[in-house]
């Protein structure tokens, strides 16, 4: 497996993936494929996040977009926060979410640091996935929002 920055001509993949991603995690999210090669664009001219594509024999197989955490949970610790981890649905099952992740730690990550990252209630196999690497709850966020009207 490879892990490698992202470039102008990955948009329409991370895209693809993303819109892949929201729909399997149980994202209400209605955003469009152009909103998300938008949104992966400005990612990458901001450097805001860095995004990485997984590759296995040269086919895609995944991304992942990560950066600081700017709130880490120690300061004196190196943090990295994943913000969306996909394996294309094609390709999952094999194990390649699991050397994926192995590869981001060892590639992106300083040797003792830590990374955070959420996954959706309505996420299990995410959950469980993310479990499985090693992963261990250490919060659990909730929300509310006030009514327009």
């Amino acid at each position: 497996m490879k892990l490698r920055p992202a470039g102008e001509d990955d948009l329409q993949t991370l895209a693809v993936l993303n819109r892949q991603l929201l729909d399997d995690e149980g994202h209400p999210s209605p955003v469009t494929l152009p909103d998300l090669v938008d949104r992966h664009r400005d990612w990458l001219g901001t450097g805001e996040w860095t995004q990485d594509i997984l590759e296995v024999d040269g086919m895609v197989v995944g991304y992942i977009v990560h950066g600081l955490n700017p709130y880490p949970l120690d300061p004196q610790v190196p943090e990295r926060f994943i913000r969306q981890f996909c394996i294309d649905r094609a390709y999952r099952r094999h194990g390649l979410g699991r050397d994926a992740f192995e590869l981001f730690m060892e590639m992106r990550l300083e040797p003792g640091g830590r990374v955070t990252l959420d996954v959706l209630e309505s996420n299990p196999a995410g959950q469980a996935f993310w479990q499985a690497v090693g992963c261990r709850p250490f919060f659990h966020r909730l929300e509310a929002f006030r009514p327009l009207a």
